[in-house]
């Protein structure tokens, strides 16, 4: 019987939070569609970064610190200025869980 409860409370996938967060937002569908082409292209830029056998720590770290700027700038042309801060504070959150 535990079992069984256990498998109706599991936790939703980043995605599917992510896709209900978007759907509470209202986003578009082109705006929903821009942001996770973005979200798949950063977890792609970041990983490619942090595997980079040619760059040293510091290299990296600092990489990741630009890319991380430019993600901003592009999530700030997709979302207007209210959407973003909610995206932040949903971004915050979910690094807290």
């Amino acid at each position: 019987m535990s079992s069984l409860s256990f498998g109706q409370n599991k936790p939703k996938s980043m995605k599917d939070r992510r896709d209900s967060f978007f759907t509470v937002m209202k986003l578009s569908d082109t705006n929903r569609l821009k942001m996770h082409d973005l979200i798949a292209e950063n977890g792609k830029t970041q990983k490619a970064i942090k595997e980079d056998p040619t760059l040293s720590e510091a290299q990296k770290k600092e990489k990741l610190q630009a890319w991380k700027q430019e993600v901003s700038m592009k999530q700030k042309s997709i979302l207007s200025p209210e959407e973003f801060q909610i995206w932040r504070d949903f971004g915050k959150s979910s690094k807290q869980k």
